[in-house]
């Protein structure tokens, strides 16, 4: 009875397996710019922080959450000379205990159009190309009510308005984020 009680209470949390992650960074075959030695690597789940760690020299890192109700787990990275980026979005797990390899920078799909594919939403009519360099020009918009929004993306292209050239080379609109 005792048992029953404080599970109603708790929710069924009890229930909630941990997921533990053994990962492994890797460079990108086709783009062998990043290093992937120190890099911290971040677990997102519905815009929070859930977890993250530092990859060791072979790029080896391990990370722990307890899931709740995310619908996607969103893996980021950053370091020195890496702009923080999404590598991978996963809706589930194969297991508890993952052994999971990611590139960086992440291997990209592309549609039958041959146009590059969020790895977040899946989708290309919000993904643009990354410019990098010193002048960074913005889209200025008015409204009909009059309200002045700017925007970075200007003739298709993302610019990121500094000169150090990044891993990252595609911006998603739609999710905000660089891969």
């Amino acid at each position: 009875m005792t048992f029953l009680a404080v599970t109603l209470l708790l929710g069924f949390r009890l229930f909630t397996n941990p997921v533990h992650i053994t990962g492994h960074l890797k460079r990108n075959p086709k783009d062998t710019s990043a290093y992937v030695g120190g890099v911290a690597v971040i677990v997102k789940g519905d815009n929070k922080i859930l977890a993250h760690a530092f990859a060791d020299r072979q790029g080896n890192f391990e990370v722990s959450f307890t899931p709740d109700k995310e619908k996607s787990f969103d893996f980021f990275c950053f370091g020195v000379g890496l702009d923080t980026m999404l590598f991978a979005s996963v809706k589930t797990f194969d297991s508890d205990t993952p052994d999971m390899t990611f590139y960086i920078p992440a291997l990209r799909k592309k549609n039958f159009l041959g146009q590059v594919l969020c790895p977040k939403c899946n989708k290309a009519d919000k993904v643009y190309k990354i410019v990098y360099g010193d002048g960074m020009p913005i889209k200025m918009e008015i409204s009909g009510n009059g309200d002045t929004t700017y925007s970075s993306i200007v003739n298709g292209r993302f610019f990121a308005g500094t000169c150090l050239v990044g891993i990252p080379k595609y911006f998603c609109d739609r999710d905000k984020v660089k891969f």
